[in-house]
């Protein structure tokens, strides 16, 4: 049983995307911070768990990032729903940091026939800038200048991940840092 925690945490990931939208109709702002929150903390430690206890595969780390995706695609509609006053200010960083992901994951697809997956150093520093950004959105209905960080942080996670892309002999997940990688 408690090889199945790391899916568990996964699973808990793609159901909080929809309950924080469901708290955000219902006008919850604090609410959605505790389930982001909670949904953050369940990305963290699934990959810890997981090695921890060997069961690390490239399965559940495709299906982290696939949860991930889900997740913050969630958090995305669900601050929309709840504060619709930040749309102007986030849709541009949004529409940019979904554009690299997803020209990310077809340069991925044309070169190894599969979905990107490096979980990179800077991968992590950009979801807690977003767990940050989106927290404040949910409980202040503002964001201030931590927006531009995350969005410079995002950019040069996205731009990483193309670089590990680009070097990489053979598809692999789990790539701290394009600088890690040899030849």
């Amino acid at each position: 049983m408690l090889a199945r925690l790391p899916w568990l945490l996964v699973l808990f990931r793609v159901a909080a995307g929809p309950a924080m939208i469901a708290l955000a109709a219902a006008g919850q702002g604090p609410a959605c911070a505790v389930v982001l929150s909670l949904g953050v903390l369940s990305d963290i430690f699934d990959g810890i768990i997981a090695r921890r206890l060997g069961v690390a595969t490239p399965a559940l780390r495709m299906w982290d990032s696939r949860a991930d995706v889900l997740f913050w695609a969630s958090a995305v509609a669900a601050v929309v729903v709840l504060r619709p006053g930040l749309i102007p200010a986030l849709w541009p960083a949004a529409a940019l940091i979904a554009a690299l992901e997803i020209g990310n994951h077809a340069v991925s697809f044309a070169k190894f026939r599969r979905e990107a997956s490096p979980h990179h150093y800077l991968s992590k520093a950009f979801g807690l800038g977003l767990w940050l950004l989106f927290g404040l959105a949910f409980a202040t209905g503002r964001v201030g200048p931590v927006l531009w960080v995350v969005l410079a942080l995002g950019v040069a996670s996205q731009l990483e991940a193309f670089a590990i892309t680009l070097r990489l002999r053979e598809w692999r997940c789990d790539v701290p840092s394009v600088l890690s990688l040899r030849g």
